[in-house]
């Protein structure tokens, strides 16, 4: 008489988990079971169903079930491989999770099918971040949390406590605004505080700015855009310290020529056109907006004869710009510095404020470009004051104006 029980899971598959699918599946989706038909595409789609849970509370993510609880299976599981690679796709997307969880990652089998089930308990942290935002459950939705439920959640668990100390997460942010700060007063001859900052964001009340930045207080959404606009700072790096910490507003342009529209329609304060003094002379483009607000162009330019055919062409189209410069009027001013090689180098690496250039020493540097038939400066005196390169870099833009110009 042949048995009437199912045959057991193999042993890759968890034999608890797989008597209990047929129970899950019937339950349907909740505040602890989210069903899914497929791995998503993207790793940031994964990671938000981890971090819901991680927020909320203990949970299952069930992959290879339909929304209303149909079990259809992963067809492509059979295979060992696809299964090792699905199971490392689930762990890289709980790293990039901020903080990181650490979920279990099973399969199960019923009817001849299997399924994935992801099991993340409810994390230590009180709230945790999927692509920059926070992530909770709410029934059958895993979606981003709104300002007001992100500060009840830190007030719920940290009102009881008899000193306020600060929420690590939170404490972080608190931390790169303030880092921020420091930069921003590098040279500066009257140092900035957080108040000052409050008030070039408009806020009504300036003391709310100190208190995230000691961490006491979350930041909300607005709160992070505006500091993020009005200090031209990259939104990744202040939720995630990833990326570079400065942004600039204008994006790249494939010649230097390119940018001048965008830089006057930004209304400039200044423009400061930099070059290192290294033989490669590296050179940038720092827009000033105000005294609180700048950013370095997204390229960097070779002035000097380390230059193939794109960087020739890059080469006359800067010396397009700054004659443009120099022969009109303009409601901005454009100043030249000539500057160390590692200054530029931690400028360029985001590393230091683009700002800290208004309080450099001048440089016609740019301006003396122009003048590559040396008509005001002799081409020994250029030699001694930028180099051999720099000369060598107004061969090249003479050469290439003889061929283009006839």
């Amino acid at each position: 008489m042949a048995s009437m029980h199912p045959p057991p899971p193999p042993p890759w598959a968890d034999a608890e988990l797989s008597n209990a699918l047929p129970s899950l599946c019937s339950k349907g989706e909740g505040q602890m079971i989210e069903f899914k038909l497929e791995l998503p595409a993207q790793s940031h789609d994964i990671a938000k169903s981890m971090a819901a849970f991680a927020s909320s509370n203990d949970g299952l993510l069930i992959y290879g079930v339909s929304d209303d609880g149909r079990f259809v299976g992963l067809a492509d599981a059979i295979e060992s491989k696809w299964r090792d690679r699905t199971k490392q796709r689930l762990l890289s997307a709980a790293k990039e999770i901020k903080p990181p969880v650490h979920p279990t990652v099973s399969w199960a089998t019923a009817d001849g099918k299997i399924a994935c089930v992801v099991k993340v308990e409810k994390g230590l942290e009180a709230l945790y971040y999927s692509n920059q935002r926070p992530i909770v459950r709410r029934g059958a939705a895993s979606r981003p949390a709104e300002p007001g439920e992100v500060e009840q959640v830190f007030r719920d668990r940290y009102s009881g406590r008899a000193s306020s100390a600060p929420v690590p997460s939170t404490k972080l942010i608190g931390r790169r605004m303030k880092e921020v700060l420091g930069l921003m007063n590098a040279d500066r001859p009257e140092p900035l505080i957080a108040v000052d900052l409050a008030r070039a964001m408009d806020l009504t009340t300036p003391a709310e700015l100190d208190a995230v930045f000691e961490g006491y207080t979350p930041p909300t959404f607005a709160i992070l855009d505006q500091f993020c606009a009005r200090f031209a700072i990259d939104k990744e790096w202040l939720a995630t310290g990833r990326g570079q910490r400065f942004k600039s507003p204008i994006e790249h342009q494939p010649l230097p020529e390119s940018y001048l529209t965008a830089i006057e329609e930004v209304s400039p304060a200044c423009v400061y056109v930099v070059r290192s003094r290294s033989d490669v002379g590296e050179s940038f483009i720092v827009v000033q907006a105000d005294e609180l607000k700048a950013w370095r162009l997204p390229d960097v330019w070779h002035v000097s004869d380390h230059v193939g055919g794109g960087g020739s062409r890059a080469l006359l189209s800067l010396y397009d710009l700054f004659r443009r410069w120099y022969s009109s009027s303009k409601s901005y001013s454009v100043l030249g510095r000539l500057i160390d090689p590692r200054l530029a180098k931690s400028i360029f690496d985001g590393e230091t404020y683009p700002g800290i250039v208004e309080f450099l020493p001048l440089s016609h540097w740019w301006d003396d470009l122009t003048d590559i038939e040396h008509k005001w400066t002799a081409r020994e005196g250029s030699k001694k004051a930028y180099g051999n390169s720099f000369v060598a870099a107004q061969d090249i833009i003479r050469e290439m104006l003889s061929k283009a110009r006839p």
